[in-house]
């Protein structure tokens, strides 16, 4: 797929860090981006910048999710490219002890389950329904490409650290997520992957 204004995309994230860096990426390439994202003021600020556009999501909410994508669908087109960058860090052991009080506590589950709930179930309701939007759209090249789907893991699905039992939980999932998501799309010209950023 050749990149250029023909071409639209989301990327969840996309107010900062490396989901900011793709926008502007895509964007300097002519790609007309729309920035899925819960924080308003840097979502909006990038979007302007880059001349995209700006929704506000929840991906743990499905009507959140299902709206943007109506209004990114209704400004850009039906999206070519979906990158999903949002993602949350917890940084808590599997259980702890008190350095002061020698009080031990166990991983508070609500934590882990929320990290759990963005990372990994949020990028699958985005991908899921982009992608079933892409299923309806002409191909966008003569091998019969109608889009592509990156999730953003991490090493941390490899080796995880200290402290990041939810987080490298969620992106080992995610990364074993791409394979049996890019089978079940293959067939109609979409594409799955999964990178795995380091610091």
């Amino acid at each position: 797929m050749k990149l250029g204004s023909n071409i639209s995309a989301i990327v969840t994230g996309g107010a900062s860090g490396l989901g900011e860096a793709t926008a502007r990426a895509l964007s300097a390439r002519g790609v007309k981006v729309a920035i899925f994202d819960i924080n308003e003021d840097k979502g909006r600020a990038v979007a302007e910048d880059i001349d995209g556009k700006f929704f506000s999501v929840d991906v743990t909410d499905e009507t959140s999710i299902e709206a943007a994508l109506e209004g990114a669908r209704r400004a850009h087109g039906q999206e070519r490219i979906l990158i999903n960058c949002a993602g949350i860090v917890f940084g808590m052991k599997t259980a702890s002890r008190s350095r002061d009080t020698g009080e031990v506590r166990a991983h508070a589950i609500d934590a882990f389950a929320k990290v759990i709930a963005v990372n990994l179930t949020g990028a699958f309701a985005v991908a899921a329904k982009s992608a079933a939007g892409m299923m309806q759209a002409k191909p966008v090249t003569d091998d019969g490409t109608r889009g592509v789907i990156i999730h953003t893991s991490s090493v941390a699905a490899d080796e995880g650290q200290i402290g990041q039992a939810a987080y490298a939980a969620s992106k080992g999932a995610l990364k074993a997520l791409a394979l049996p998501m890019a089978r079940d799309l293959a067939r109609d010209g979409i594409r799955v992957n999964a990178i795995q950023p380091g610091l």
